[in-house]
């Protein structure tokens, strides 16, 4: 895969992060080399993301990571009104009867510049059934200690628009598997994955103090998140640590049933923002015209002490 036409590799000391800006914007891999050998920090890509041996079959969801712009997780019909304007976006299967994840993970991305350590990758969106053109961009930057991705959005119309961010990392879940973070409660989900019930976070979901994310099945988000999250892999003797800007103050963990991987979502607002404007920390954005949004998040690896 490394080697594939459609991969960018940056390198520094002993990391590696493969990018893919054709599908998605999305990361294919992020390797450490060990004196043990490679050990992925985020699920690869696996080999059916290759048909044919191009990219143009695969889906950013079959990737390590994928960038959320304009908005993050579901809206619920794929329907909404903003300023007077009924918007309907479209809701395709598998993810219907809701739109997901915004635009960004479903298009390609312009590699606008690169040195071997960082790249920097664009992608403009016309207005359509989103009536509002915008421009992302992701910053990607690697040293040997880690990978930060610096994650921005302008408001490219004439009027003003709701707007949100996030960043989609998979993580390998081998047995023993653990979670840190701490948030103040948690969004409890109706029949379609939309949160239906502000609750206390329960025991089986309290990852304050860190749990084994054995048997743990879950999808849902948490507002006030404090902005850092480990993942620490014992059988690897390895963790690694994510800290998010203040924007991403809601994250959502995905541990389906049966899994070997999980999902730490740093997001910038509540699943269905703009239809729960009456949440006061939904963290529901607009951007006037020429208006930006903007934030990172870092990921580092360390031995687990």
């Amino acid at each position: 895969m490394q080697n594939h036409p459609d991969i960018l590799n940056l390198t520094a000391g002993p990391l590696t992060c493969a990018l893919c800006p054709r599908v998605g914007g999305s990361i294919a891999r992020l390797v450490l080399d060990t004196a043990a050998g490679p050990v992925d920090l985020l699920r690869p890509t696996p080999d059916r993301a290759l048909p044919e041996g191009s990219f143009g079959g695969g889906t950013a969801d079959q990737f390590a990571s994928f960038p959320l712009v304009p908005f993050s997780n579901r809206i619920a019909q794929g329907r909404f009104t903003f300023d007077g304007r009924p918007v309907r976006l479209p809701c395709p299967p598998p993810h219907a009867p809701h739109a997901i994840h915004g635009h960004g993970w479903a298009a390609p991305w312009r590699l606008d510049a690169a040195d071997g350590r960082s790249a920097r990758l664009v992608y403009s969106h016309p207005a359509d059934s989103w009536p509002w053109r915008y421009t992302a961009v992701q910053t990607l930057a690697l040293d040997p200690e880690g990978l930060s991705v610096g994650m921005e959005m302008t408001n490219d119309s004439d009027a003003p628009m709701p707007a949100g961010l996030g960043v989609h990392p998979y993580f390998p879940k081998p047995p023993g598997t653990r979670l840190t973070a701490r948030a103040g409660s948690v969004w409890l989900n109706g029949p379609t994955i939309l949160p239906e019930r502000r609750a206390p976070v329960p025991p089986e979901w309290d990852f304050s103090t860190g749990a084994t994310m054995d048997g743990v099945v879950i999808d849902n988000g948490f507002p006030g998140w404090d902005g850092t999250a480990v993942v620490s892999w014992p059988d690897r003797g390895l963790a690694l640590t994510m800290r998010a800007d203040p924007l991403f103050r809601h994250l959502i963990v995905y541990a389906p049933p049966g899994g070997d991987f999980m999902c730490v979502e740093p997001v910038s607002h509540m699943t269905d923002a703009v239809n729960r404007r009456d949440v006061p920390d939904s963290g529901f954005t607009v951007l006037a015209p020429g208006e930006r949004l903007a934030g990172s998040v870092r990921l580092s690896v360390r031995p687990l002490a």
